[in-house]
C-alpha cells in the first residue's frame, strides 16, 4: 500500500473486477509486482481485469438504452404529426 497525494492505494482489486473470459487465472493482488506471479510482466501482458469501471459501464449501457427509447418517442411523434 502506498500513500499518493493522501490517499492510500493499493496494488489489489476485488474479485468482481475480474474477466470470467480470461484464459489465466485472475490476478487480484500485487498487479505491478512482475515477481509474484509466474511468467508475468504487468507492462506488456493484458490484464485479465475489467478495464472499465461500473460507472462508466451504467451509463454506457442506460445511456445506450435511453437513446434507443428517445429514437422511438421521436419517431411516433413524427408518426402522429404527419397523420393528422
Amino acid at each position: 500500500m502506498s500513500n499518493v497525494e493522501g490517499k492510500f492505494l493499493m496494488d489489489s482489486v476485488p474479485f468482481s473486477c475480474c474477466n470470467p473470459g480470461s484464459p489465466r487465472p485472475c490476478l487480484q493482488h500485487h498487479l505491478t509486482n512482475n515477481s509474484a506471479h509466474y511468467d508475468y510482466d504487468h507492462r506488456i501482458e493484458e490484464l485479465n481485469i475489467w478495464t472499465r469501471g461500473c460507472r462508466e459501464s451504467l451509463v454506457a449501457y442506460y445511456g445506450g438504452i435511453m437513446n434507443s427509447i428517445g429514437a422511438l418517442i421521436i419517431f411516433a411523434i413524427l408518426l402522429e404529426v404527419r397523420t393528422s
